[in-house]
């Protein structure tokens, strides 16, 4: 045995039989304090680009504004209204007095939204969604809020003689969504349908058209008719039901005579009828 390998022996028989020789040696080596590590860089916050940054929505609906950021780190994301640069929202927090813009954070999604309940036309307009970063990053949204209108055809007044069927087509012609309904309504109530009598058909889309029919028009017939879309303006007419006194546009002056005056009407009506079918036939196709 050379004289090295004796004291390293001699070593290890004085660490086993000190008293707490051994877990005095592991409280020594737990305690080493590591190097110092150098941070990384960190990534700087970037915008989804699968996001639209164009939000088209219907008058009286809520407009969602999506804004996600990833990479956010320790920043703030603020919506600003362009037009005025009032600051809507920072982070989950709203600084409006109008309570219909309202910050909806989704942290799940990374997602910063703004809504705006019951939109209006005025909300059109660009919305900018700002990053705290150094220096600020900014991305905008363009929000479109469009009020459909109805229209019925050969507004605002219509005549028909006594029997005769009255024939009224309303179309509204866009709409960012297809409405929910399309109702008729004489003289403030609802228009139903009744037996063979009274019939309509609607078809709803991003355009839409509705065709009431009442055929052998009696007085009570007469009166104003409205279309009403859901989420849209209405628009009325008057229809006047002839029982033997005739506007001026329907007189062929002194020499026609009563029988001729209602042929002339009944023709009329009837040249409305077929045009209203023609268009009912192409939106039906």
């Amino acid at each position: 045995m050379t004289l090295q390998h004796a004291a390293h022996l001699l070593s290890l028989a004085l660490l086993l039989t000190c008293p707490g020789g051994l877990s005095a040696w592991e409280r020594a080596a737990r305690h080493v304090v590591p190097p110092p590590t150098v941070p990384g860089p960190t990534l700087p916050p970037v915008f989804d680009p699968r996001v639209s940054n164009n939000v088209t929505v219907t008058a009286t609906k809520t407009a969602r504004l999506s804004c996600i950021v990833h990479n956010l780190g320790n920043n703030s994301v603020s919506w600003i209204r362009h037009r005025d640069l009032h600051i809507l929202s920072v982070g989950a927090q709203t600084y409006t007095s109008d309570d219909r813009f309202e910050a909806v954070p989704q942290a799940a999604k990374g997602d910063w939204m703004l809504s705006i309940k019951y939109a209006l036309p005025r909300d059109s307009g660009q919305y900018d969604c700002q990053v705290s970063s150094t220096p600020p990053t900014a991305r905008t949204v363009h929000l479109t809020v469009v009020e459909p209108r109805a229209k019925i055809l050969r507004a605002p007044e219509m005549h028909v003689g006594l029997g005769s069927p009255i024939n009224l087509t309303c179309v509204v012609a866009y709409s960012p969504e297809p409405p929910d309904y399309l109702h008729w309504y004489h003289k403030e109530k609802m228009v139903r349908k009744d037996g063979d009598r009274v019939s309509v058909k609607t078809k709803l889309g991003r355009s839409s058209l509705s065709q009431l029919v009442v055929r052998r028009a009696r007085p009570d017939d007469a009166g104003v008719y409205t279309c009403s879309p859901a989420h849209a303006l209405e628009h009325s007419i008057t229809v006047h039901v002839l029982t033997g006194e005739y506007p001026a546009a329907m007189q062929g002056g002194s020499s026609v005579t009563c029988a001729g005056r209602r042929r002339w009407a009944l023709l009329l009506t009837a040249t409305v009828t077929l045009s209203t079918s023609v268009l009912l036939t192409y939106f039906y196709m």
